[in-house]
């Protein structure tokens, strides 16, 4: 009885409890909203959603997000991993990349027939070309070498057939086999399509049959749309290869004329996941539209040109995806073209080593046999962007000469993600530059030094670099503030960094406040920092100070962490 009596009273007393809350939320109701919007933000948080810092007045808001921060990508069947991919691995891929991918893995169509039909099979269709003559370069075709001696017969006459639009035809008798199975075929296949990407009218499918024991009678290949008429598509192909490699001409290391192909090729070439063709090189070179098949065949086909071994690689980065690795004098790099080809252009994936990609991207299939990339000479030799060289003055005391009142409007935000805010108007506000420093060559990053004193808040600010527009101009439209602003972040290896940026006026002023309140300041230049520099989170913020001649100095604050 007494057991029962405790139990009673501790349901009673839980009652009373709930009770209590229904009552007190009753004459507070911003307390349920306050305790419901706590457990939200919780929630978000654990998926690496932003977590929201104002700042101690209505004039100011900051946003904090955290870099990479994502949930694990979804990965490949244990089937489709190799033993030394060292077992269980997660990937996180970066958000501006994330749906740059598109390649489509080797599919076939098998049809079983009864011995009899298959015997009928090899004693009436030709094999078509064998190849029995043809010889490769394995510094050049690395899936080749990767063949045993009867996969490689197979190879040579797929090759051989594909080159001469034969889609129909029986297989050789390999040497040292009693027949060709589909694993054979697979491999061969395989091969054949990751080391030429000049044979871009073949479709990475094929058809076969075969009998019960496993024996292959028949092997279908698929052309595109290309096939039919040959001619004229080799010649648009080979005509917009020659546009890319001519180029290169005057370019004496291989180096160089890997970074020019590079540049180029994500020049012309613009990501569409609906591009026709899109896992072939034509894709890429003539319609200028492709994934990521295309980019990374388009850029194994130029380099090849060039004399300089490169290789298509498939595997997973978020979905399943390609990319290329180069040889260089001194080792192996990956190089992803596609995750290059980013608004605007980068060399976040040029040159890279296996340590470098281990966290987005992952080897499958025969894939994984292509050598390790550990070449250190060329690699990170480029800087985002290769744009202006720039002479950034010297920092002034901060004697408080220079003052700016604390009227004027802020906006912050870390890759574009942002509270509500006062934007109320700024005026009256006055900077004079300390000193200045012309930029080394023309256009954006005419750069001066500059100090000021916010007197409402009693805190000294200093402005390490203040840019202008091209050629002096003032800067008027969102693309080229969001260059601006990168640049200038780049230029410093400070946790804390600070510059201005001289734009046109009040409106261009709210457009920019826009940006960071409804969070595109994120794609703008923010996402693109931290990838380049490999760090974690950035806290800024942007101050509007009116210019006696009409224009605004946009003072910028940003708080770097790992």
């Amino acid at each position: 009885m007494r057991i029962i009596e405790k139990i009673l009273y501790g349901i009673g007393g839980i009652l009373a409890i709930l009770l209590l809350f229904v009552a007190l939320c009753h004459y507070a109701p911003n307390l349920a909203s306050k305790i419901g919007g706590g457990l939200k933000a919780d929630s978000d948080n654990a998926v690496g959603n932003a977590a929201y810092a104002l700042g101690n007045n209505s004039d100011t808001v900051g946003v904090t997000v955290t870099s990479g921060e994502l949930p694990a990508a979804e990965e490949p069947s244990d089937s489709d991993k190799k033993a030394d991919d060292g077992g269980k691995k997660t990937l996180y891929i970066p958000n501006k990349v994330a749906a740059l991918n598109g390649y489509i893995p080797v599919k076939s169509t098998a049809t079983e027939v009864t011995q009899t039909k298959a015997d009928e099979i090899l004693s009436t269709l030709s094999v078509g070309k064998t190849g029995a003559k043809l010889a490769f370069n394995t510094d050049i075709y690395p899936y080749y070498g990767m063949l045993e001696n009867p996969q490689k017969e197979l190879y040579k006459q797929i090759y051989a057939n594909a080159d001469a639009l034969i889609k129909n035809f029986a297989p050789i008798k390999p040497a040292g086999a009693d027949y060709v199975n589909s694993i054979d075929l697979k491999n061969a296949f395989t091969a054949v399509v990751n080391d030429h990407p000049e044979l871009f009218w073949v479709d990475t499918a094929y058809k076969y049959k075969y009998s019960p024991k496993g024996q292959i009678a028949e092997i279908t290949l698929a052309f595109n749309l290309t096939a039919t008429d040959i001619d004229s598509s080799k010649a648009q192909f080979a005509a917009a290869a020659k546009l890319i490699t001519d180029e290169t001409y005057g370019l004496y290391t291989d180096y160089d004329k890997e970074k020019k192909v590079h540049n180029e090729l994500i020049g012309k070439v613009r990501y569409d996941a609906n591009a026709p063709i899109n896992q072939s090189a034509y894709s890429a070179l003539v319609y200028g539209r492709t994934v990521c098949a295309g980019y990374a065949r388009a850029f194994q086909y130029l380099m090849q040109q060039l004399d300089i071994p490169c290789y298509y690689v498939t595997g997973y980065a978020g979905e399943n995806h390609a990319w290329n690795i180069v040889k260089l004098d001194d080792g192996y790099y990956n190089v992803d073209s596609t995750w290059d080809d980013t608004n605007p252009n980068t060399y976040d994936y040029f040159n890279c080593s296996d340590a470098d990609y281990a966290t987005d991207h992952m080897r499958t299939d025969l894939s994984v046999y292509l050598p390790p990339c550990n070449g250190n000479k060329y690699s990170g030799l480029e800087v985002n962007p290769p744009a202006d060289t720039v002479i950034t003055g010297t920092t002034g005391n901060n004697s408080g000469n220079n003052t700016a009142a604390n009227n004027g409007t802020s906006s912050g935000s870390t890759q574009g993600n942002s509270a509500a805010a006062n934007n109320s108007t700024a005026a009256g506000n006055t900077v004079t530059n300390n000193t200045t420093a012309n930029s080394a060559t023309s256009g954006r990053g005419d750069t001066s030094t500059s100090s000021q004193t916010d007197t409402d808040n009693g805190l000294s600010i200093t402005v390490e670099t203040v840019r202008w527009g091209d050629d002096g101009n003032y800067i008027a439209n969102l693309d080229d503030y969001y260059i601006a602003c990168f640049e200038a972040m780049m230029e410093s290896d400070s946790d804390n960094i600070s510059f201005g940026v001289v734009v046109s006026g009040a409106d261009f002023w709210e457009d920019i406040y826009d940006a960071y309140e409804n969070g595109d300041v994120q794609e703008g230049f923010i996402e693109r920092y931290l990838v380049e520099k490999h760090r974690r989170s950035c806290n800024i913020t942007a101050r509007a100070v009116p210019q006696s001649n009409g224009t605004y100095l946009i003072v910028h604050n940003a708080v770097i962490a790992d």
